[in-house]
C-alpha cells in the first residue's frame, strides 16, 4: 500500500504491457499543478507556427524535403520528454523550487515528483506540449492546462485544479450560480484547438476544479472531437448545475467520466453528481480539507486502494449543500460569495495561504469588513462555511488509517 508517489517509484513496466489506468490519470492531472518551464512550447506559438496550411508551408525547410513535406501533412508534434525536464529546473535537495506560479503543491513536492518521473520509463518519454496559462483579476479567471503524448500516440490533456490565489478560488464559487465560467469556455476551447493540431487518441484528466473542465470541455467540442476522447478523468473535481448533468450534452459522454474522490470529499460533492458516472471512493492516509490532496490518497499496486461509499459526513454534506443551492435563488448566492471574497480580500493579501498562515493581525480588518455586511450577506457566509467546516473537520470511523500513513 503507498500513495500516487510511491506507484511512480515503483511501477516502471510500459504502457503496452500495464495499459493506461486511474492512477495514471492522478499522475497527469497532479503534473498539470507543476511551473511549466519557457522551454515548453506554448498553444498559440503553435498555431502561429502551423494553424493554417499556408503558415506550414512558410516552414518549409529545402535541406529537409521529406520531412517539410509530411510536417504540410500532419503538424509535428515536437514535446519536450518528461526525462528532459529536470535540466530546466535543477533543485538542490532540500530546497524550495523557484516559481512564480502560485500552487498549493509545495515547490519541493512536485521537483521531487517531476524528477522521480524523469526516471521512470513508463513515464519518461511521454513529451509536454501546447502550453497554456490565464490568469485575469479583472475576470475572476485561473486557467492552465497542457498536453501530454504518450508513446503510442495518444494525448492526454492535463487541466491544472485551483492554484493559490484568491482569484482562482473566487471562480470556484462562481460556478456555483453562474454557468459557464470562463475557465470551462477555455478548456473546451483548448480541447478543441489541440485536436485540430493532431490527431490520435485523446484522453482527459483534471484534479479538483480541472476535473470539472475535463467534463466540461468534453461535452461541449463537436462530436468529430467527442468521438476521438477515450476516456474523461475529474479527480475530485466539483459537479455541474442539475440542469447540465441532466442534458443530453452530458448524457453523450457520460459513460467515458470517471470521478475519484477520497472517502470523506468535499470538493466533489459540491453540485450534482450524477450517479451514471463511474465513480471510485479511494482511501487516504489523512482526515478532513486535505483529502482533496490527489498526494494523500491510496494505491494498491495499479489500483486505487477504495472504499465502499462516501463517509456519513460527506453524504449529509453533499445533501445539504446542493438543496441549499437549488432552493437559493442564483442572484443571492451571488451577492453572498462577491461579500465572503470583500472580507477575505480585506486581509490585504492576494493568496488563501497567506491568510493561513498571517496570525491575528489581519483579523481586525476582517471582522470590521464583515461587520459591515448586510444582515443576508452575513448570514449566506455563516450558512455555507457552517457546512463546509463540519465536514472538513469530520473524522470517518469507518476508515483505518493507521495502515497507510506515512
Amino acid at each position: 500500500m503507498g500513495t500516487v508517489t510511491d506507484y511512480v517509484q515503483t511501477e516502471t513496466q510500459d504502457f503496452s504491457v500495464v495499459p493506461f489506468n486511474e492512477v495514471d490519470a492522478l499522475v497527469y492531472a497532479m503534473l498539470a499543478y507543476c511551473p511549466i518551464p519557457d522551454e515548453i512550447p506554448t498553444l498559440d506559438e503553435l498555431e502561429e507556427r502551423y494553424g493554417t496550411l499556408a503558415k506550414r508551408l512558410k516552414q518549409f525547410d529545402w535541406k529537409h524535403p521529406l520531412a517539410s513535406t509530411h510536417a504540410i501533412a500532419q503538424v509535428p508534434y515536437n514535446g519536450v520528454k518528461i526525462r528532459d525536464m529536470a535540466q530546466f529546473h535543477p533543485v538542490a535537495d532540500g530546497e524550495e523550487a523557484p516559481t512564480t506560479e502560485p500552487s498549493f503543491v509545495p515547490g519541493k513536492v512536485t521537483e521531487a515528483f517531476y524528477r522521480t518521473l524523469a526516471g521512470n520509463p513508463r513515464f519518461s518519454s511521454s513529451e509536454l506540449n501546447a502550453a497554456q496559462v490565464r490568469f485575469r483579476t479583472d475576470q475572476a479567471t485561473q486557467f492552465a492546462a497542457i498536453t501530454y503524448k504518450l508513446p503510442d500516440g495518444t494525448l492526454v490533456i492535463g487541466y491544472r485544479g485551483t492554484d493559490d490565489t484568491l482569484v482562482g478560488w473566487r471562480e470556484d464559487f462562481d460556478m456555483s450560480y453562474a454557468y459557464p465560467v470562463p475557465a470551462q469556455r477555455m478548456a473546451a476551447d483548448y480541447l478543441r484547438r489541440v485536436a485540430q493540431l493532431w490527431d490520435g487518441p485523446i484522453m482527459l484528466t483534471g484534479h479538483s476544479k480541472g476535473g470539472n473542465l475535463a467534463v466540461y470541455a468534453a461535452m461541449n467540442v463537436e462530436e468529430r472531437i467527442q468521438d476521438r476522447i477515450q476516456r474523461i478523468f475529474s479527480m475530485d473535481g466539483p459537479g455541474f448545475p442539475s440542469g447540465v448533468a441532466s442534458s443530453k450534452e452530458y448524457a453523450a459522454i457520460v459513460d467515458r467520466i470517471t470521478k475519484v474522490m477520497p472517502d470523506s470529499s468535499i470538493i466533489g460533492l459540491l453540485m450534482t453528481m450524477p450517479q451514471r458516472e463511474h465513480h471510485i471512493i479511494v482511501k487516504s492516509n489523512v482526515d478532513g480539507i486535505m483529502q482533496h490532496s490527489g498526494f494523500n490518497w491510496l494505491t494498491k499496486g495499479d489500483q486505487f486502494d477504495t472504499v465502499p461509499e462516501l463517509s456519513p459526513k460527506s453524504q449529509q454534506f453533499y445533501a445539504d449543500m446542493n438543496h441549499w443551492l437549488d432552493t437559493n435563488p442564483p442572484e443571492r448566492i451571488e451577492r453572498g460569495v462577491a461579500a465572503l471574497f470583500r472580507v477575505l480580500e480585506a486581509s490585504g493579501h492576494e493568496r488563501p495561504s497567506q491568510i493561513a498562515t498571517s496570525g491575528l493581525g489581519q483579523i481586525p480588518d476582517m471582522l470590521s469588513e464583515f461587520v459591515g455586511l448586510d444582515s443576508d450577506q452575513r448570514k449566506v457566509i455563516m450558512q455555507v462555511m457552517g457546512m463546509i467546516m463540519g465536514a472538513a473537520l469530520s473524522h470517518n470511523p469507518d476508515v483505518n488509517r493507521s495502515a497507510g500513513a506515512e
